[in-house]
């Protein structure tokens, strides 16, 4: 009976069930503790996953191309045109510097390069008579089988503030599309104006060398070849100021964001692009988008809606050339 009686008297003993509340309590107090910070660490972690995220978003929203002209001291920024997010950059202002010649244009392997363009010899070539004051001045047409006057130098003036050149008469509407270019964040960077007789003998030359180097070709074949790539002195829009090269020498232009420019305003200033893909028979130059060529603002969107070469404009139009 006394050994119960102490068994209860030690259950009732309130300093055991303080002892033993004050144990419970600091259990459930450190698993509060742990659960809080498991859920610091845990969240802090899923906050750096996420910054890593947006800066990696940031960091690659979009991609700069830029271009390189062998040999010229201009280097200009070109925007491919990938997706409708792609940040806008701006070219490189134009500068001074000597134009660039057309021996050192890099050739794109999917343009065809073969030696089935026209070619005329230069006795078989008719000579056109130059006339400043003709109505259509602006339409005349040079190509492999028509030739200008050797000694013919058009009257000439800057363009946008730079060192490169084009005919008086063209000149201001250079200038007035790079302008208006600008304003839509495009920079239409002149690369070749005008060319004296003599600079164009030389890139011919230096391209016939180009053609027998690179395709092992003898001089007769590479005379041809070049032709397709550099016009004979005489042939060429940019000896008579009526053409620009912009912004590149390369095919690749056609897919920047200037080009697209140009396709839908050009011809608000009397521009059109001279050397389409799928007119080579007929032009006998391969694919240029980079050469703009001036034939007045009165015709340049019905010769552009037209989809013809200007030859075959200027023969539906029964206007002689």
């Amino acid at each position: 009976m006394k050994s119960e009686a102490k068994r209860k008297n030690k259950k009732s003993d309130p300093m055991d069930i303080i002892i033993k509340l004050l144990i419970v309590a600091c259990a459930v107090v450190g698993v509060v503790l742990l659960g809080m910070l498991a859920v610091e660490f845990f969240s802090g972690g899923e906050d750096e996953i996420d910054g890593q995220a947006e800066n990696t978003t940031v960091s690659t929203s979009g991609q700069d191309i830029t271009e390189y002209i062998p040999g010229e001291s201009v280097t200009t920024e070109l925007n491919i045109i990938e997706t409708e997010n792609t940040e806008e950059e701006t070219t490189v202002p134009p500068t001074s510097v000597p134009e660039t010649t057309e021996a050192t244009i890099e050739e794109n392997p999917s343009v065809p390069q073969t030696n089935e363009l026209l070619f005329i010899e230069a006795e078989d070539r008719i000579t056109v008579e130059i006339d400043p004051d003709s109505e259509y001045w602006s339409l005349v047409v040079v190509n492999i089988s028509r030739q200008m006057p050797s000694d013919y130098v058009p009257k000439l003036a800057n363009v946008a503030d730079t060192g490169y050149q084009m005919d008086v008469r063209v000149a201001p509407y250079y200038t007035q599309m790079y302008n208006a270019a600008l304003k839509d964040g495009i920079r239409l960077t002149p690369v070749s104006g005008y060319r004296s007789y003599e600079r164009q003998k030389n890139n011919y030359a230096n391209r016939i060398e180009i053609c027998m180097d690179e395709y092992n070709l003898t001089r007769e074949e590479a005379r041809k070849k070049a032709a397709t790539i550099v016009l004979p002195a005489g042939t060429s829009e940019h000896n008579l100021g009526l053409a620009m090269d912009i912004c590149s020498l390369k095919t690749s232009f056609c897919n920047t964001k200037e080009y697209a420019w140009l396709v839908e305003h050009a011809h608000e200033y009397g521009f059109i692009n001279r050397y389409a893909e799928d007119k080579q028979h007929i032009t006998g130059i391969v694919y240029e988008p980079w050469h703009w060529r001036f034939v007045g603002v009165e015709y340049a969107e019905d010769i552009k809606n037209s989809g013809l070469s200007l030859e075959e404009w200027l023969d539906s139009k029964g206007i002689a050339y």
